[in-house]
């Protein structure tokens, strides 16, 4: 399949995905490059005239990927407004790129990433080439610009100290069982060999070799003023710009995110008009590619679904009639919390289904059309889901739903507004109600509702909630289990061990899912160890093995072969290989 996209009417066609879908000026194209057994992802922005100018926008690592993606999409979008085009791509191992957190030679493929960056733009016919990164980003633009050939460099916020950088993780990270030695923070995983190829990068005592110019971002409270001067020793010239709104872009959850004001206007009059050019930009792009997992290769689609932006996982001369869709959770993009759904969508592949990480309007890759960025529980990601639904119903005779948190719960008020075949449910708040605030941390929601989680187990222990229970008092919790049971649509309820949302439940809706799950449509599962977020990289397998025992489940149900619990073996594919 060629990159989708779809028409007004929510059908499909091919197309290059290059212009815009509704409501931007300029859609990003989704594109993989890089090595065929290895290729990365990227998102190509192009301007309206013919220019060869370009800036590989090199992405933080670890949680600040997520709480800097909206910037840096800005930034593409307004340096396309003036001429140049812009690739962001995700380092081998990240993202949608190919490859495991947990590989080994995580530094030396992480700066290959960028020279991959920059070879795609020059093989693209560019000529003139900005590298543009942030934080760990910032250092490798610092460290490898020269040797790349770029023309200039902007360091936003770099890591003049590698060692620094490992003891910010460790403060911040959860210590792997399994990887003595290791660092692990939000899905990233840096191992005890990269720890100490890291410990090595220093700017101030090795200032890298100089680019013609170079911009210096830096944050209005902590000007390194130690690598300014060390980056100055031999008389190049370095710009310096200091930021007084970073820290609401890189210290703060993704909810809560902002563009910082005096970020992105600088870098673009520092970098100035594109030039014009008489020759033709060469728009070659491979939007589909094949992606190594567990040893096996799984094709890999950036595609439209009604002109929102998704990735399409399925096994090679497979024609899956099960679409399983991973909705955004939190304020994420298409990629999951810790790269989560890239995990669960390419394990659950395997087993022969169709698996879509897609992005509502104003998230990820999508256009805004006309909506705040990334607010999770937002009224339009259930009307967003519909659309996807309805449209992947033209292709395949079943659609699942999954989502975490936020988006568990515009599942499940979906799935009670259109037919699907099931929901599979991470850590919904059912709780929550249209009109509550919405908080970016656990922590902050559990002071928020103090008394509430008081009044609700109280009730739970004298059997008050299971009273009015049965005269028919339910709060909308209940009403929701109720509704998607008469619809006969098939529920898993996952929750992490001792989680907030079934804490909830087992309080202030006991009875009703105990009646619920009797007649036979719900299900509940808690998962030892994992955390809400799955960050613990090392917990996700029996989330994996939950989910694919459900679509499984879900399949044969449909074909008269059983029930929700008899799991039957995975679908077969057209070229008769099974998954292992």
């Amino acid at each position: 399949m060629d990159d989708v996209v779809a028409k007004p009417d929510g059908r499909w066609h091919p197309g290059a995905g290059a212009r815009p879908v509704s409501g931007n000026d300029f859609a990003p194209a989704g594109r993989w490059f890089g090595p065929a057994d290895r290729p990365l992802a990227g998102w190509w922005t192009a301007p309206a005239r013919d220019s060869l100018d370009g800036v590989v926008i090199a992405p933080p690592l670890g949680y600040e990927y997520w709480s800097t993606h909206r910037s840096l999409r800005t930034l593409a979008e307004s340096l396309v407004h003036i001429g140049w085009h812009a690739l962001r791509f995700d380092w081998d191992g990240t993202g949608d790129s190919a490859g495991d957190p947990a590989d080994p030679n995580r530094v030396a493929m992480w700066r290959a990433s960028l020279a991959c960056a920059v070879a795609e733009m020059r093989e693209a016919g560019l000529e003139r080439i900005v590298v543009m990164g942030v934080r760990l980003g910032a250092t490798f633009a610092l460290l490898d610009g020269a040797a790349l050939g770029a023309d200039a460099v902007v360091a936003c916020a770099p890591l003049s100290s590698g060692k620094h950088w490992l003891k910010e993780l460790r403060m911040l990270g959860i210590a792997a069982p399994d990887a003595p030695g290791a660092v692990t923070y939000a899905g990233l995983i840096v191992n005890a060999v990269d720890v100490a190829d890291l410990a090595n990068v220093d700017l101030v005592k090795r200032p890298p070799a100089a680019t013609r110019r170079c911009l210096l971002v830096t944050r209005t409270e902590s000007l390194d003023r130690n690598l300014i001067a060390a980056l100055r020793s031999d008389g190049r010239a370095i710009d310096v710009h200091q930021c007084q709104a970073m820290t609401r872009m890189l210290d703060v959850p993704c909810e809560d995110a902002e563009v910082p004001g005096d970020l992105i206007p600088h870098i673009v009059a520092w970098l100035g008009e594109a030039r014009t050019s008489t020759r033709r930009f060469r728009a070659r792009a491979r939007t589909a590619t094949d992606v190594p997992w567990k040893n096996r290769l799984l094709r890999e689609h950036f595609v439209r679904i009604d002109g929102l932006a998704a990735v399409l996982c399925s096994l090679p001369g497979c024609n899956p009639d099960t679409a399983v869709v991973f909705l955004n959770s939190g304020s994420e993009s298409h990629v999951g919390p810790g790269r989560a759904w890239v995990d669960y969508s390419r394990t659950l592949a395997l087993h022969g289904h169709a698996c879509f990480r897609t992005d509502f309007s104003g998230w990820g890759e999508s256009p805004d059309e006309a909506h705040a960025p990334g607010r999770p529980y937002d009224a339009h990601c259930i009307a967003d889901t519909l659309r996807i639904v309805a449209a992947l119903r033209e292709r395949h005779a079943h659609v699942v739903l999954v989502g975490l948190c936020a988006s568990a719960w515009v599942a499940l008020k979906a799935a009670q507004l259109t037919p699907v075949d099931g929901v599979f449910a991470v850590n919904p708040q059912l709780y929550w109600r249209p009109g509550d605030p919405v908080e970016a941390l656990i922590a902050d929601t559990r002071r928020r509702r103090a008394k509430a989680r008081a009044r609700e187990a109280l009730g739970g222990r004298v059997g008050l909630w299971s009273m009015l229970d049965a005269i028919g008092v339910r709060p909308m919790a209940s009403h929701w289990l109720a509704s998607l049971r008469r619809r006969h649509i098939p529920v898993l309820l996952c929750f992490a061990e001792g989680d907030d949302g079934l804490v909830f439940l087992r309080n202030r809706c006991g009875r009703r899912l105990a009646h619920e799950m009797r007649r036979g449509m719900i299900q509940l599962a808690e998962i030892p160890g994992i955390d809400h977020q799955m960050y613990r990289l090392w917990r996700r397998r029996p989330v994996e093995e939950q989910l694919a025992r459900f679509v499984a489940s879900l399949t044969a149900r449909k074909a008269g072969r059983g029930s929700l619990n008899e799991v039957p073996g995975p679908q077969r594919c057209a070229d008769g290989m099974l998954p292992e």
